[in-house]
């Protein structure tokens, strides 16, 4: 009930405010998607679809109703130099509805039944893990001093490769320490490790020198695992409020300024930043998506291509595609609508520019089928929690943001390192009777 109460009473915070009926209809379609998505999650607890859902709405129900303004878009104090017709809105939208639609049929919750058998390797051995993947993350990195400096001191040469791999070894193995945390009947020492994984991680990535995503990216885990993958759906869609509101608006600021940054801070207003979401962005890239299309042709496989060989250093293929967003960037940028060409793209825009609508048909099918799989095969538990889940949901608003080309590296080397760890270490494991008497003996 707490899932529907809440879209719904932001629904209608919003409706008054929508610029015209035209627009109120335009998200209809896919808040009926939602509400019966979220109807689908019967759990009281938090689940991936939790978030797979509330993004969706944020992106391309309530923001919609929130920056659409006659034939502009962009919220009430955008510049932009483009105008758009309610066709290019409307197609915008089918693109999206389109792609969403097979998610209904997958199931985005965990597996409630106990599972017989838990991995629990030494924690000895995942702490020496944590240290080391921070210190070849560092040098990775070019070294503690850039690492240590704010987003816009640091050069802008490529970090090496396998950062990233580093980084989620890491934040893989923060996590299950995380959850050791919890079962250890050695309380001193089991919190003195987690200071320091904690530690660790903070100098490897905080709000001064990484994006918004990639914080979610390594930082939510943790939480999930602190919190032994058990937070209530409404202490979920509270979080969910002061991150839009109040979190976000700040690491917006701090990202990308540093510690200067953090003299911006006065002018964050929460009840502002409510009727107004900053930095949602994903429909106005939609929009213009459709319109940057009516004006080329079909790519014919290339954004794809771009996302699924993101892996492919330029150095190795100088010619490879760049991804969708790039392309939708590029154009705002040159228009002076926005500082950067690095702007989010939805991932049925970039099937929508290789194949047009049978391309976004055929995309959202494929797409479904694959997160659902995701899903049932990556229940593996370390020290009685679902580590892998805990990536899936942490990365999904940035993979449904998009563009996803950009962010997939961390993200599918978090998932490589957590099951490369289930296989490797699977045969420290205790049965989940023993667990049980753990958790009671702790009680």
């Amino acid at each position: 009930m707490i899932r529907l109460g809440t879209v719904l009473a932001l629904y209608l915070f919003n409706f008054p405010f929508a610029d015209s009926l035209f627009v109120v209809g335009l998200t209809l379609p896919l808040f009926a998607i939602v509400i019966v998505g979220l109807w689908r999650l019967r759990s009281r607890d938090f689940q991936i679809g939790d978030i797979f859902w509330f993004c969706l709405f944020i992106y391309f129900v309530i923001s919609p109703l929130q920056r659409i303004h006659g034939d502009r878009i962009g919220g009430a104090t955008a510049i932009t130099a483009y105008t758009y017709d309610p066709a290019e809105y409307a197609l915008a939208m089918l693109v999206v509805v389109v792609f969403v639609f097979p998610f209904l049929f997958v199931s985005m919750q965990s597996d409630e039944k106990p599972v017989e058998t838990d991995v629990r390797p030494g924690i000895s051995f995942i702490l020496f893990l944590n240290v080391v993947a921070f210190i070849l993350f560092a040098m990775s990195e070019g070294g503690f001093g850039r690492l240590l400096s704010s987003r816009l001191e640091q050069d802008g040469s490529q970090p090496f490769i396998a950062s990233m791999l580093f980084l989620a070894v890491q934040s893989a193995s923060a996590c299950m320490v995380a959850a050791y945390c919890r079962l250890s009947p050695r309380r001193l020492t089991a919190v003195l490790m987690l200071l320091l994984v904690l530690v660790l991680l903070a100098v490897a990535r905080n709000p001064f020198n990484a994006p918004r995503f990639v914080l979610l990216a390594v930082w939510g885990p943790v939480f999930l695992a602190l919190a032994g993958g058990k937070l209530s759906a409404a202490k979920f869609y509270l979080c969910c409020l002061l991150a839009l509101t109040v979190l976000f608006p700040i690491l917006n600021t701090t990202t990308r300024s540093g510690l200067e940054g953090l003299q911006d801070l006065s002018q964050v207003s929460v009840v502002g930043n409510f009727f107004d979401i900053p930095s949602v962005d994903v429909f106005d890239m939609a929009v213009h998506s459709v319109r940057y299309m009516s004006t080329h042709d079909l790519m014919w496989g290339e954004k794809l291509t771009a996302v699924v060989l993101f892996f492919v250093p330029r150095a190795v293929w100088p010619g490879k595609p760049i991804v969708g967003g790039l392309d939708i960037g590029n154009d705002l940028f040159a228009a002076g609508m926005y500082g950067t060409p690095n702007l989010s793209l939805f991932l049925g825009c970039d099937f929508y520019m290789d194949f047009g609508f049978v391309g976004v048909v055929l995309g959202g099918f494929a797409c479904a089928f694959l997160l659902g799989a995701m899903i049932r095969f990556n229940q593996d538990r370390f020290f009685g929690v679902r580590v892998l889940q805990f990536f899936i949901a942490a990365s999904l608003p940035i993979l449904l943001r998009g563009p996803v080309g950009a962010v997939l590296p961390l993200f599918v080397c978090q998932l490589f390192v957590a099951k490369l760890l289930s296989v490797s270490l699977g045969r420290f494991v205790q049965p989940s009777a023993q667990l049980a008497a753990v958790r009671d003996w702790r009680r």
